[in-house]
C-alpha cells in the first residue's frame, strides 16, 4: 500500500519531512559524481559515469532541460541536511502523457527510506502538478531494492519479460516494468484519506 508522504511544492523545488528535491545546478558535479560515478553500480543502464567529464555533461544537459518552459526531463538532486545524497528524475515518455521515474542514492545513504520518500514526493508532483496519466519505472530483475520502492509507490508489475544488456560488461539480465495510473493513484489516496 502506498505510504502517505507530506510534501510541499515551492517553485521548482519539493520539500518533504527530511529531504529537499531541487533542480540540478552547474555547481553540483562533484556531489553527483560521488554517487553517479560509483564503480560498484552494476544494474543501471547509463551508470556509472566513468569520468568526471561524463558527469559534467549530464549536469549541463539537466541544467539546459530546466531552462525550458516545459522540461521533458526533470532531474533533481536529493538533499539531506544540506548535503546532496542522490538524484531522482521524471522524464516524459514520448508523446504520451506518461512519465518515467527513476532514482539513485549515494550508497552510504541507502536503507534509510530516502529513495522511497523522494520517489513518493515526485510521484505526487507528477500526478497533482503535471497531470500525468501514468507513471512508469524500470529496474533490473535482480534489483530488489528498486522493486520494493516501486511497490511502495503503489505500482504494479505490468511486464516481467523484458531484458537489458549492459554495454560495459556485456551482461544480459531481466528487466521489469512497473506502472501506476492516475486512476489507481487517486483510488489509493482516497483509501488512505489523503487529498
Amino acid at each position: 500500500m502506498l505510504d502517505s508522504v507530506q510534501c510541499e511544492f515551492i517553485g521548482k523545488t519539493i520539500k518533504t519531512k527530511r529531504l529537499l528535491l531541487r533542480p540540478i545546478e552547474l555547481g553540483d558535479g562533484d556531489a553527483i559524481h560521488e554517487y553517479a560515478g560509483d564503480p560498484s553500480i552494476d544494474m543501471m543502464i547509463y551508470l556509472p559515469k566513468e569520468t568526471r567529464e561524463d558527469t559534467e555533461n549530464f549536469v549541463k544537459f539537466a541544467v539546459d532541460e530546466w531552462a525550458k518552459d516545459e522540461p521533458e526531463d526533470r532531474e533533481y538532486v536529493v538533499v539531506l541536511d544540506g548535503k546532496i545524497i542522490g538524484g531522482v528524475n521524471l522524464e516524459l515518455c514520448g508523446a504520451e502523457n506518461t512519465h518515467e521515474i527513476g532514482w539513485l542514492l549515494n550508497k552510504s545513504y541507502r536503507g534509510f527510506g530516502y529513495a522511497t520518500e523522494a520517489a513518493l514526493a515526485l510521484e505526487r508532483f507528477a500526478f497533482l502538478k503535471l497531470g500525468s496519466d501514468a507513471l512508469h519505472a524500470h529496474c533490473d530483475s535482480r534489483n530488489k531494492a528498486s522493486e520494493n520502492v516501486m511497490k511502495k509507490l503503489g505500482m504494479t508489475l505490468i511486464d516481467g519479460t523484458g531484458t537489458r544488456t549492459y554495454e560495459k560488461t556485456g551482461v544480459t539480465s531481466g528487466e521489469y516494468l512497473f506502472q501506476i495510473t492516475k486512476e489507481e493513484y487517486k483510488q489509493i489516496k482516497d483509501q488512505i484519506g489523503e487529498r
